[in-house]
């Protein structure tokens, strides 16, 4: 009747194509839609999640501090001699080895002093020989023969030869030495960075460092903990002997993005004293860097276990989502429904969260998938992979 009213009041004012958009419009609105395509929309088959037990087991909760990185060595490659810089061996940022050649400073004027030195070195020798010789010859004759003054002449001429090999050998040592300084090696193995001289230019002891080496695997993290932290674990590890000791303090890094770092490092150091200013105690730590993803000077989350292992539930932190309310899960029940459950979280265990409320030990939560379900849904729950 609606359709029948507004053709009759509208019908003089549509002629044409408008009155067949109109009929078109009419007839799309009104048709009720097939059983078969609601029936189809009501059916659609429960998303398909993957799910995980919540379990307890027996953690360390971490407490976490700020650390910087530090290298193990750091070495400022200077020149030890003065000349023009002949080559630059190196690509600069690259990995170099104890050894390797780094620069070549001009050995023209070294190798020279060398060769001066050793012709008087040999020279001295000689008079040596001469002065030897000569005091020997007095000593085979006959007693009587040389008077007392002479022999002592001949002693003490020798013994000034002897003299004077000495300060030209030590002479030919310095200039071997020198000579030895115009080819620069690396001190340590590491990573070498940017040039400070370009080659050609003149070079020598007051020139400062001409390029800085730093190690990178294994790398030095440092960082501190309160004094209150540092009275617990030693009073936990007197209480716990058998369940906790220094060998469990196990440190562990988060990147700045975030991310875990998948190398747990080692207690190198811890002070022997509080800092007045700050009331923390400074402990080091090493962690191997093969891929020389950690740095110097950058900062880092430490993460380290300073108590004995309590039974706690975990779970996966992929199953944690947040929103203004707070964490949350999705609990899914027998009937296959999921709910939202709100939790209350400690700290993290590696991939797990530790969980205060909200979860019970046999519970099953939603690890994948989250994105696709609503508080209330039937779902597809598939066991999800260990590996």
């Amino acid at each position: 009747m609606i359709a029948f009213h507004c053709f009759r009041s509208c019908g003089t004012r549509l002629h044409g194509p408008l009155a067949g958009i109109f009929f078109a419009l009419v007839f799309f609105f009104l048709i009720p839609p097939s059983p078969a395509f609601s029936q189809s929309a009501e059916q659609a088959p429960p998303p398909l999640v993957q799910v995980a037990l919540i379990t307890q087991k027996a953690v360390n909760p971490p407490t976490e501090h700020v650390g910087r990185v530090e290298a193990l060595q750091a070495v400022d490659v200077p020149a030890r001699v003065t000349g023009y810089l002949e080559q630059v061996k190196f690509q600069e940022g690259s990995r170099v080895n104890t050894g390797d050649l780094l620069y070549i400073i001009e050995q023209a004027p070294y190798q020279a002093q060398v060769n001066a030195d050793a012709a008087k070195a040999a020279e001295a020798q000689a008079a040596l020989r001469k002065a030897r010789q000569y005091r020997e010859r007095l000593a085979s004759v006959r007693s009587g023969g040389v008077s007392k003054t002479d022999q002592e002449t001949a002693l003490a001429s020798e013994q000034e030869a002897k003299a004077k090999v000495d300060q030209a050998l030590a002479a030919l040592e310095v200039s071997k030495l020198n000579l030895g300084y115009t080819t620069i090696q690396s001190p340590i193995t590491g990573r070498i960075g940017a040039s400070a001289i370009t080659q050609g230019n003149l070079v020598g002891p007051d020139s400062g460092r001409l390029a800085r080496i730093v190690q990178l695997d294994p790398i030095r993290v440092v960082f501190a903990i309160s004094e209150v932290d540092r009275v617990s674990a030693m009073l936990d590890i007197k209480s716990h002997p058998q369940k906790v000791s220094r060998a469990n303090f196990v440190p562990r890094l988060r990147l700045s993005n975030g991310t875990l770092y998948e190398h747990a490092g080692r207690i190198e150091f811890i002070d022997n004293e509080v800092d007045r200013a700050t009331g923390t105690v400074a402990i080091r730590a090493i962690f191997d860097n093969p891929d020389d993803i950690l740095m110097p000077g950058e900062f880092v989350t430490v993460a380290i276990s300073l108590a004995a292992p309590k039974e706690m539930i975990v779970v996966p932190q992929s199953a944690v989502l947040e929103d203004q309310k707070g964490q949350y899960v999705f609990v899914v029940g027998a009937d296959n429904r999921a709910q939202r459950r709100d939790i209350v979280t400690t700290s993290t265990i590696e991939t797990e969260w530790g969980v205060s409320d909200g979860l019970m030990v046999g519970e099953t939560v939603i690890v994948s998938g989250v994105q696709k379900v609503r508080s209330g849904q039937v779902v597809n729950p598939q066991p999800a992979r260990t590996d």
